[in-house]
C-alpha cells in the first residue's frame, strides 16, 4: 500500500466571485476544481494551479475552508478488493480570481465544463461535496464564514520571533446585496487579516480524481 503523501492529499477549490461559485459540470453532476498535490508545491499553490488547468482562471488561494477525510474501511468501503485500510485527505480551499472578466476555458474536449453558478442555485444542484449547499445558504443569509491559514513552515529555533498576526480570513457577501441576490464585489474577496500572498509558480499537470468519488489511494 502506498505511503506517498502525494498519493493521498488532494485540493478542492472554492472559488467565489460576486454571488457566484465556480463549478465543473461533470456528466450532469457538479463538483469543484482541484486535484492532487505535486512535489515541491504547497496546498495553496496546488489549488491555484489546478484551477488554472481546469478552468483557465488565474486565482489567489487564500485559506482553508474545511477538510474532508476518507478513512477506509472505518467510514467508507475500501475502493480496492485487496485493500485492507487507507486514508485520503481532501483540503477545501477558498480562492478568488486575481482579475475580473477572465474567460473560462475547458481543459480539453473530454474534460468537465467550467461555469459560474449563482449561489442561490447551489442548494438545488446534484453536486459534491454536499457541504457546499450549506456554505451557499450560509453566505446568502448574510453570515460570515472563517478561513483558516495554511502556514509554510521553516526550520527555526524555539526562540524565533512570532508573526504579529495570524493570516485568518473572513468570507462574506455584502449583507444588503447578498440578501437581495444581487452581485456584490466583496463575495470571494476574502477580507484579509494579512498581506496578499505571492502568485504561485507554474507546475506540471496533476493526476485526476472526481470529487465525491471514492479515492483509490492506499496508505
Amino acid at each position: 500500500m502506498s505511503q506517498n503523501v502525494y498519493d493521498n492529499i488532494r485540493t478542492r477549490v472554492i472559488v467565489l466571485q460576486e454571488n457566484q461559485l465556480l463549478l465543473l459540470n461533470d456528466e450532469g453532476a457538479w463538483r469543484l476544481p482541484g486535484g492532487g498535490l505535486e512535489p515541491y508545491e504547497s496546498l495553496l499553490e496546488c489549488a491555484a494551479r489546478e484551477v488554472y488547468e481546469e478552468t483557465g482562471l488565474e486565482v489567489e488561494a487564500t485559506s482553508i475552508a474545511f477538510l474532508g477525510e476518507w478513512v477506509y474501511p472505518t467510514y467508507a468501503p475500501c475502493p480496492r478488493k485487496r485493500m485492507q485500510y487507507g486514508y485520503t485527505l481532501e483540503v477545501h480551499i477558498y480562492a478568488h480570481p486575481i482579475s475580473p472578466d477572465q474567460p473560462l476555458q475547458q481543459e480539453g474536449p473530454d474534460f468537465p465544463l467550467p461555469a459560474w453558478v449563482p449561489l442561490s442555485s447551489v442548494p438545488q444542484l446534484p453536486l459534491w461535496p454536499k457541504e457546499l449547499k450549506t456554505l451557499a445558504s450560509t453566505l446568502l443569509a448574510g453570515k460570515t464564514v472563517p478561513g483558516v491559514p495554511s502556514i509554510i513552515k521553516l526550520i527555526e529555533g524555539p526562540q524565533a520571533a512570532p508573526p504579529t498576526t495570524l493570516p485568518y480570513t473572513q468570507i462574506a457577501i455584502d449583507g444588503e446585496a447578498g440578501m437581495q441576490g444581487a452581485a456584490s464585489p466583496r463575495l470571494g474577496q476574502a477580507q484579509q487579516l494579512r498581506g496578499a500572498g505571492a502568485a504561485p509558480p507554474e507546475s506540471p499537470p496533476s493526476s485526476r480524481l472526481r470529487s465525491g468519488q471514492t479515492p483509490s489511494n492506499e496508505v
